[in-house]
């Protein structure tokens, strides 16, 4: 009986569908009480949010009109506006006019400092002058209104004054003075409304919030007439107060998450809302999707379980058999298949993937290659047009004063130059060719920074002269010298190129008496010489240690470190190969 392959194939069928649905009937009952806590902890976390939001704005607001508040009192020190308080009338004009100037820019500061003052004003009335941070366009504030504006502070809550549809800090001194007495001066800030606007529309994308007291109000992000004027609002607005934080407001058939606090400091509400749908919307469509997708997964794993046996899990197992051979290193693979169905074109596909899988493994040596010769043309490609601009001007300076022994100088170590830069038949050249046209470019710089840097550059030993290196591989770093080392230094500058003899391998040392790297350049520096690939464009030390690294592997390269004199020391490392370990140390001395 157990060997009959039909009631063998029935009765794993329906162990398949009951352990599926063992499977699922929990995971979905556990999906639907999820989505309904989901959408009450969105809800708490939203209502949390934003009441952290709300308390953090009311925080900060209060603690820059504080801050405002603050300068303004320190007014009363001022020099220039107790004088032109007390004493204008008999101060010298010159005196006078520097001092309001004085002031006119202190209001300007004060003005600068934050982006929720529109302007400054002070008034002297012994003066009969009014001060304006924004002078451009006439008095922000009329003279025969300050009165009206003084009396309006006097009479509405500290400190935000509400007049003539706008915002105002003021401050009086002496405060306290006796009846008919006219003040010093008046200090008025006034607040920018636009700005407040703004900061209040960034509390969320799809809601408004509004900032309210007593006589005045600002309302910022997606305003709801309607909603602005709801019992519950109302109540805030009449001095009293929600039982939470947060509520749910409902203005016909649209549902509001509404969040309020109250700020003593300013006398002022700010109340934020949010439709819930943008909120917990998509949640609720959560549900409908979760039913229709239980019946269609009831069905799915009926269909699936009935073939899963059959259709995949046997071939399959042969398949995974020949991944275990490739992983094992064996390439030469030959699966067959009867039948011509997915698993077949699978097989076919798998057998042709090996061959390709092969032969990229023997292209990657040739691409090896190939990458080693773009990474010089990229480098060749980098040439300092700067450089050959300021060559270009010596030597026609040089001929202009009729110094024919250095021009001759110049234009043959430029044309050495050119002629090297530009040679593409080769990619490596021996040591002494290398050096050669280093010695080339540092002539050229050498006449242009001379008297400003002085360059001591060690003759490369014999023994070294006919090793084979990759072409530019000093001349970027002696650039990189110039320019980012000693490009600033007016006097004093030192460079020097030493080769010394390390482990088997040549060593050469480019060494400046610059500010040398910040901490973190030397660190992004270094992060960028352990990488082996590189995506874009790489600077010239970058890309010379990865052609080193290609040609020699790890102990090839190049290492930068802090020079003795505080500039950066950089080493290049070019290994000695086989046949020249008979290569004599360096003396370290010159």
């Amino acid at each position: 009986m157990f060997r009959n392959m039909s009631f063998r194939r029935w009765s794993i069928f329906p162990k398949l569908i009951v352990t599926f649905l063992a499977i699922m009937t929990p995971l979905s009952a556990l999906s639907l009480v999820l989505n309904e806590l989901g959408k009450g902890e969105v809800r708490h976390q939203i209502s949390t949010a934003t009441v952290s939001q709300v308390h953090n704005y009311f925080d900060a607001l209060e603690k820059e009109i504080k801050r405002i508040t603050k300068v303004q009192q320190e007014y009363i020190g001022d020099e220039d506006l107790l004088k032109l308080g007390t004493i204008a009338g008999i101060m010298p004009a010159y005196e006078r006019t520097q001092a309001i100037n004085r002031l006119q820019s202190k209001a300007r500061i004060l003005k600068d400092s934050s982006v929720y003052i529109e302007d400054v004003i002070i008034y002297i009335p012994r003066d009969d002058r009014l001060i304006a941070a924004s002078s451009a366009g006439g008095d922000p504030v009329p003279k025969d209104q300050i009165a009206e504006l003084t009396g309006a502070i006097s009479r509405q809550a500290y400190p935000i004054t509400y007049w003539r549809e706008r915002l105002f800090l003021n401050f009086t001194y002496p405060f306290f003075r006796a009846p008919g007495k006219e003040p010093t001066f008046n200090l008025i800030v006034e607040l920018s409304q636009p700005e407040l606007k703004n900061a209040l529309a960034r509390f969320h994308p799809d809601g408004g919030s509004v900032l309210f007291s007593g006589n005045w109000e600002i309302a910022g992000g997606l305003s709801n007439p309607m909603l602005l004027q709801n019992e519950r609002l109302r109540q805030l607005r009449d001095g009293k107060e929600w039982e939470k934080p947060t509520e749910t407001l409902s203005i016909g058939n649209k549902r509001y998450l509404a969040t309020y606090e109250k700020s003593s400091a300013l006398e002022a509400t700010l109340v934020v809302y949010i439709p819930e749908e943008k909120l917990i919307g998509t949640l609720k469509s959560y549900q409908t999707w979760f039913w229709l997708l239980a019946g269609c997964s009831v069905v799915i794993l009926i269909l699936f379980s009935y073939g899963i046996y059959l259709l995949i899990h046997r071939p399959l197992r042969v398949l995974v058999k020949q991944f275990r051979s490739v992983e094992a290193g064996n390439f030469n693979l030959s699966i067959r298949h009867n039948n011509q169905d997915e698993f077949g074109y699978l097989f076919r596909q798998f057998e042709a993937m090996v061959k390709n899988l092969k032969t990229l493994i023997d292209e990657l040596y040739v691409q090896k290659i190939r990458l080693q010769r773009s990474e010089l043309k990229q480098l060749q490609a980098q040439i300092n047009p700067h450089f050959l601009y300021n060559s270009f001007f010596i030597l026609h300076r040089l001929i202009q004063s009729y110094d024919n022994e250095k021009a001759e100088i110049v234009s043959r170590n430029l044309g050495d130059y050119f002629q090297y830069i530009t040679r593409d038949a080769q990619d490596e050249v021996d040591l002494e060719t290398e050096i050669s046209h280093s010695r080339s470019y540092v002539e050229i710089q050498s006449i242009r920074f001379a008297g400003r840097i002085d360059v001591a550059f060690d003759l490369l030993p014999d023994a070294y002269a006919d090793v084979s290196v990759p072409r530019l591989i000093l001349q970027p770093v002696l650039e990189n010298a110039y320019q980012h080392g000693l490009g600033e230094i007016m006097e004093h500058g030192k460079l020097d190129i030493r080769f010394r003899s390390e482990n088997d391998r040549l060593r050469i040392e480019v060494e400046d008496n610059g500010p040398g790297l910040s901490p973190e350049a030397a660190r992004q520096l270094m992060q960028k010489l352990r990488h082996e690939e590189t995506n874009g464009e790489s600077t010239g030390i970058v890309n010379v240690h990865r052609r080193l690294q290609l040609k020699y592997g790890p102990r090839g390269g190049i290492d930068i470190a802090q020079g003795e004199r505080g500039g950066l020391l950089v080493s290049i490392y070019i290994p000695m190969e086989e046949g020249n370990d008979h290569v004599p140390s360096i003396d370290r001395g010159r």
